[in-house]
């Protein structure tokens, strides 16, 4: 009777659980993921879903086996399989791919809506715990304010609380146009002011990137100028790929502009481009009513082969053939002409544009004019062309549209977690006071 009393009341062992630390968090946060409560050696399924991902569900998962604790920690522990390899305690978030085949837009991100995920723990084939994950990409207390004024059209996120004037990063979108929500709200998520100035692709700007006016960033310059909240004596741009041809070239045109961020960067103006990647003989940009020099595209016979076949297909083949030093020469962006500092950001395996050369080319002429502020290149040998924050799904990226834009998922991953605390340094040393 005794030993049947003992039975009776011993405690049940608790049952397997997701351990997601924290479930909420702003989405360049670390976060730990794991699981207790699992039988010793026992194996299990821990897998992640975005469901409502835009253009379509993005998965990752790994099968590992529990510790003699009957734990799992990913930090520490390898998959035996799954969507990523190796160490690596956020492999979950950035390792996501699309379940139905066809990979959404490479950028589909849409500040400031959170990632709503849900992570899940299967034991045996048998799903055992679930719960909510959300990752946010604009922290509490960021406002946004549209922006329709004196030719300026941008959207301002700023922090809600600041006690003297906040300096300012103008973020310029690449070849796709409109506005860059993402770096906008992050940016101001980390205590800066961000304008995303629309320069093409928006209502009230033209359609196509031909010609486009530099004169949109004076603007936007002057318009933070009369604005007692933003210091005009600390202001940055930053951009990517077209934005960060852009952006090198307002800084040398704008003394106001004190620091430049340019990941994918080009040393030269380019042809300008249109809403399908298309191309044609005139320069992307404009100053005082004139088109700046341009490199002009000389399609290769090899370029032109791969388009009897499928895509995706290489964009660097048409800038590579195209660089003879008269041509360099004419097109060069004068960035010894900055007043202030340059950050250059690259992946080697860029199939876009040879981004890493170019940013080697700024840095020699950079050097060779004995630049008298801080200047650094940081390239990635397996990121490509769209790098961006940590810890954001990495495989959806190998491709815009029918453009092959190079990179691994794991070199992403890498070069999205190194890079984006270096600009928060960088920007904080350039346009501190």
């Amino acid at each position: 009777m005794a030993v049947s009393a003992a039975c009776a009341t011993a405690p049940r062992p608790a049952p397997p659980r997701l351990v997601v630390e924290p479930d909420s968090a702003m989405v360049d946060a670390p976060v730990r993921v794991g699981a207790v409560g699992l039988a010793p050696g026992a194996e299990a399924e821990i897998a992640l879903r975005w469901p409502d991902a835009p253009g379509g569900e993005l998965r990752s998962f790994v099968r590992v086996r529990a510790n003699r604790a009957g734990r799992i920690d990913l930090r520490t522990m390898a998959p035996d399989s799954g969507s990523y390899a190796g160490f690596d305690g956020t492999g979950l978030l950035w390792s996501m791919a699309p379940v139905r085949g066809a990979a959404p837009a490479a950028n589909p991100w849409h500040a400031p809506r959170p990632m709503r995920l849900r992570a899940e723990l299967s034991v045996g084939g048998r799903r055992v715990d679930e719960r909510g994950v959300t990752r946010t990409l604009m922290a509490p207390g960021v406002r946004m304010e549209e922006v329709a004024d004196a030719g300026v059209v941008a959207r301002l996120y700023a922090p809600a609380r600041n006690d003297r004037p906040l300096p300012v990063v103008i973020v310029l979108s690449g070849s796709e146009g409109g506005f860059d929500d993402l770096h906008a709200a992050m940016l101001a998520s980390h205590g800066f002011a961000a304008l995303t100035v629309a320069y093409f692709g928006a209502p009230g700007v033209q359609e196509e990137l031909f010609e486009v006016p530099v004169e949109r960033i004076a603007a936007a310059v002057a318009w933070v100028r009369r604005r007692p909240d933003l210091d005009a004596g600390r202001i940055a741009a930053l951009g990517a790929s077209k934005g960060a041809e852009l952006a090198l070239v307002a800084a040398t045109l704008i003394p106001d502009i004190h620091a430049v961020v340019a990941y994918a960067p080009s040393d030269v103006v380019n042809q300008g481009v249109d809403r399908r990647g298309g191309s044609r003989v005139e320069s992307s940009w404009t100053w005082r009513g004139a088109p700046l020099p341009f490199l002009v595209q000389t399609p290769p016979p090899a370029f032109q082969a791969q388009f009897r076949g499928p895509p995706p297909y290489r964009l660097r083949p048409l800038f590579e053939a195209s660089r003879s030093d008269s041509a360099l020469a004419r097109a060069a962006i004068p960035v010894e002409r900055i007043h202030g500092a340059v950050l250059l950001i690259s992946g080697e395996d860029d199939q876009l544009i040879p981004a890493a050369p170019a940013a080697e080319a700024v840095v020699r002429r950079l050097r060779n004019a004995r630049h008298p502020h801080p200047y650094l290149h940081r390239s990635y040998p397996d990121a490509g062309h769209v790098i961006l924050l940590p810890l954001l799904p990495t495989v959806p990226r190998d491709r815009i549209g029918p453009w092959l834009t190079g990179g691994t998922p794991a070199g992403y991953a890498r070069a999205d977690a190194d890079s984006w605390p270096l600009v928060l340094r960088f920007l904080a040393d350039a346009l501190r006071r």
